[in-house]
């Protein structure tokens, strides 16, 4: 009995540390359903009844469909970008073996170890002198360098464990380098480009604060993120249409994660098994 009460401690914990992670959501998904007065004299409990006016209000007043349209375009352009030159950079740098090669794999993971408050202001300015602010692509272009450390890290280690001796079959058979790439290094690399999709996905999508540096207040350009967080001021804080449309921005992400969860669970297993 005692053995069992032991054993179990370890679920206890998580299922309170779950309980206590998920109750933010919680109390934002019941508190979308109530008009102001309830939500600030009865934050804690359920609503009183269900009702999507809220849901409805919000949709037209933060014309949600322009910052769906903006966020979908923002991500699937960096995606694009990262998958395209990601896997490129790494596999380059990993089959280089030169001190050259080094340095500029550190070069590329250096943001990774560096806050981006610390150089957000620089990036801001050298973005300027280009003529990139306030524009949809200086933000692509931004998110897309901001995205590539990670990405290439990841993959970096992985090409590590694929054989050499693939490569070296194809080049004795004729295989250029861009078919020994294209037709026998990236499908192998399926696996990883999955997690990096799915973490460079919610990531773009749920970006504020390079939305901000970058796009401004340009209602036009803006992504959801930002133009709910641009509902809280000093002066005025629209809980009302901001909570309903939290969950309406969250529920994208939420699908997409679990829709590819099985991807990057395989990565994962397949990186430890080269490793």
């Amino acid at each position: 009995m005692r053995k069992r009460v032991l054993n179990n401690i370890p679920r206890l914990i998580i299922f309170a540390l779950s309980i206590f992670w998920i109750m933010p959501l919680f109390l934002i998904l019941i508190n979308s359903f109530k008009p102001y007065n309830e939500m600030m004299q009865h934050f804690l409990s359920l609503p009183s009844s269900i009702s999507f006016k809220m849901y409805l209000e919000t949709w037209k007043v933060f014309d949600f469909p322009i910052l769906v349209l903006n966020t979908f375009i923002y991500t699937i352009l960096t995606l694009l970008g990262v998958v395209l030159f990601a896997p490129m950079a790494a596999y380059k740098l990993s089959r280089t073996k030169s001190k050259l090669s080094s340095v500029f794999f550190i070069l590329i993971i250096m943001p990774m170890m560096v806050p981006f408050q610390a150089y957000m202001i620089s990036l801001t300015k050298f973005t300027s002198i280009f003529k990139l602010n306030g524009t949809q692509l200086g933000y692509v272009l931004v998110n897309i360098g901001l995205c590539m450390p990670l990405a290439v890290f990841m993959i970096h280690g992985f090409v590590k464990g694929i054989p050499k001796e693939l490569e070296e079959s194809a080049n004795i058979d004729g295989a250029s380098k861009m078919t020994v790439y294209f037709r026998i290094i990236l499908p192998l690399l399926k696996p990883i480009l999955a997690t990096v999709v799915v973490l460079d996905a919610i990531a773009t999508w749920n970006d504020v604060i390079v939305n901000q540096l970058i796009i401004g207040g340009s209602k036009s350009y803006m992504n959801i993120q930002n133009a709910l967080y641009m509902q809280f001021s000093a002066q005025t804080s629209d809980w009302e249409h901001a909570l309903p449309g939290i969950i309406m921005a969250a529920i994208p992400s939420l699908i997409f994660f679990l829709l590819m969860q099985k991807n990057i669970i395989g990565s994962v297993t397949a990186g430890s098994v080269k490793g």
